[in-house]
């Protein structure tokens, strides 16, 4: 599921600025890599830039798509002193701009923010891999931040997590390879994924999440 960065606002997009409630219209920012900057650790590298260089931070949701799925991700990017906005933020796919949607009200202090995810198909397998992805951001929450790029997550969520994230490598897999309700399950089994590991997967969803909420008492 290869991302790319959308150019203009298109109808999955639209729905995701609903989901976001964004007061803001979308803007394209052009990207430039800052020297030994932390991959993905946005939040970390504008404030070192901010710190070298002058400027400032500005929060708000990044937006990237794929054939499966229109995503937005809590992302910060730096304005330099005179008044040019950067992402210096380098990912695993190069990007020269990206979509950006300002959030003036957003402060990061350290807490985990999960993508909001929108299906841009009408394969229903692709909205189990989005409650999964829900799911397993919600095993995070449990953990505490002990840096900008460490957490320590108690068990049992930590077992889930190991599983979960097991399963989002096998059902990104199958996506990959067109995965739909009728192809046979990613488990191996010469079955429908529909009557296979789809078919009680949402309740298992909530099932692990109570297991959780009940051992750690939250």
């Amino acid at each position: 599921m290869i991302p790319f960065n959308p150019l203009e606002v298109n109808e999955h997009i639209e729905k995701l600025l609903d989901l976001i409630d964004s007061e803001f219209d979308p803007e394209i920012i052009p990207v430039r890599n800052e020297p030994n900057a932390k991959l993905h650790n946005c939040y970390l590298n504008v404030d070192e830039k901010v710190k070298r260089d002058g400027g400032k931070v500005h929060y708000g949701w990044a937006i990237f798509q794929s054939k499966i799925i229109c995503e937005a991700e809590r992302h910060a990017i730096w304005e330099s002193p005179n008044g040019e906005f950067i992402d210096i933020t380098p990912r695993e796919f190069k990007f020269e701009e990206i979509m950006f949607v300002f959030d003036n009200d957003f402060i990061y202090t350290g807490q985990l923010i999960d993508n909001i995810r929108v299906n841009v198909t009408t394969n229903t397998t692709i909205d189990d891999f989005i409650k999964l992805c829900e799911t397993l951001e919600k095993f995070y929450t449990y953990g505490v931040r002990i840096d900008d790029e460490q957490m320590i997550v108690p068990e049992p969520a930590m077992t889930f997590i190991k599983q979960y994230e097991n399963l989002k490598l096998q059902f990104q897999l199958f996506l990959a390879q067109g995965g739909t309700p009728e192809s046979h399950c990613f488990c191996g089994e010469k079955i429908k994924y529909k009557n296979c590991h789809g078919k009680p997967i949402k309740a298992r969803f909530i099932n692990d999440l109570m297991t959780v909420k009940k051992a750690l008492k939250k």
